[in-house]
């Protein structure tokens, strides 16, 4: 559907100015005039995407946003919104800036809820998949309290600072992982192309094979016949992995397995309790209730145990304990969030305790990741560096022996 900006004098004589969306201007001027807004210039500006039922690409819609483009989008949509401009307007900007599609798809949905008398929150909660309960919760406080303007730039940061955390996560794990693979590539090169080549000479020269070598040439042989299980291994290892941490069993396993891995541990320990100190903190701050901002952290983590220690700390808060001493005693979070919010709630400054505490626990985490990429690097260099001088020595140990055989 086409959209249209126009100038325009209200029923008391003022020049206001706006976009409406119709299938024609006469349309669109006949909307205004039952507003009682009397259009003196429109012209059409953009037209909202459409799509065709019978195309085939309707069956690949998908209403999910990632966090990164909603953080954009947000930033965006606060920028407007605190520049003066009506809200409807400012969404009608957005879509008209934006150029992904699903996005631009969802804004002008929204809009057109909004213009028909619908409020932001309500509109949004349409698009679960798009705005998450965080999302849709601060922007309803926002609304209430007429604050939507620093609402929308307070969660527009608390997006940015969480793509910013797990992108520095996802960059640690992935140097890590790529080195991984290129060193088993390698390595799987040497056994398969290189030590065959090698030792078939020795085996021409009636060589007699050390055990090193020969121990080298079975694990080749062996690869060189059952490359395929190999793979299969591996990708059912992978497979079975990700299809039991999706049972009920099995991800109380694994997470209590990870929660208790002697490197990882601690820093996915720092890495939930910088995520859930942020967005209590972000949430609190947009006037959501204590109650319901801890029922919605919930939904921002994925182990289980974290979830239930949240949960029963909601329950023990709700009877009247203190949320520092409830958290405290799941042993799961850090004793310093636990002091950190115990003399925020002793001090009436809950909020601003724990967005020091999540940025302190983000710091961590940037300091903990970049030490252990350093530290997984070296450790695979070496790793790596040990099966080759192993294949070197499986390699040079017969070429040793004929060379003192020709010797004698």
């Amino acid at each position: 559907m086409p959209i249209f900006e126009y100038l325009a004098i209200d029923s008391k004589g003022k020049k206001v100015k706006g976009t409406v969306d119709a299938d024609s201007i006469r349309q669109a001027k006949n909307r205004l005039k039952t507003n009682k807004i009397y259009p003196t210039e429109i012209n059409e500006i953009s037209s909202a995407p459409t799509f065709n039922k019978g195309d085939v690409l309707k069956y690949f819609q998908t209403n999910k946003i990632s966090q990164k483009d909603l953080s954009v989008t947000t930033r965006q949509l606060a920028t407007l919104v605190g520049a003066g401009l009506p809200l409807v307007s400012a969404l009608s900007a957005c879509a008209d800036q934006t150029e992904n599609e699903t996005i631009k798809r969802i804004i002008v949905d929204v809009r057109e809820d909004v213009q028909e008398g619908l409020s932001l929150s309500a509109s949004l909660e349409k698009f679960p998949k798009a705005f998450p309960k965080l999302y849709i919760s601060m922007v309803a406080s926002g609304e209430a309290s007429g604050t939507l303007d620093t609402v929308l730039l307070n969660l527009a940061d608390h997006l940015e600072e969480q793509v910013e955390l797990m992108g520095k996560v996802k960059s640690a794990l992935m140097y890590p992982v790529a080195m991984l693979i290129i060193c088993f590539l390698v390595i799987m090169g040497l056994f398969i192309f290189v030590v065959p080549k090698i030792v078939d000479i020795f085996l021409k020269q009636g060589a007699v094979l050390p055990l090193p070598t020969k121990i080298t040439l079975a694990i080749s042989n062996f690869l060189i016949a059952y490359w395929w299980f190999v793979i299969i291994l591996i990708f059912g290892s992978i497979f079975l992995t990700t299809w039991y941490y999706r049972t009920k069993d099995g991800k109380a396993l694994i997470d209590k397995i990870i929660l208790k891995l002697p490197i990882y541990g601690p820093i996915y320990q720092k890495i939930y309790t910088a995520r859930v100190s942020q967005t209590l903190s972000s949430l609190l701050n947009s006037g959501v209730q204590l109650l319901t901002a801890m029922e919605i952290c919930k939904k921002i983590v994925s182990n289980i145990y974290v979830i239930e220690a949240l949960e029963d700390a909601k329950e023990k808060v709700r009877e009247g304990s203190n949320l520092a001493d409830e958290l405290k005693k799941s042993k799961l979070f850090p004793s310093l969030l636990t002091h950190m919010i115990a003399v925020g709630e002793k001090s009436g400054e809950l909020e601003s305790m724990l967005m020091k505490a999540g940025k302190a626990y983000k710091a961590e985490v940037d300091a903990t990741l970049s030490a252990l990429t350093s530290i997984l690097e070296l450790l695979m260099i070496v790793v790596v560096g040990c099966i080759v001088l192993w294949v070197v020595m499986s390699v040079m140990l017969p070429m040793v022996d004929m060379i003192n055989l020709v010797q004698k």
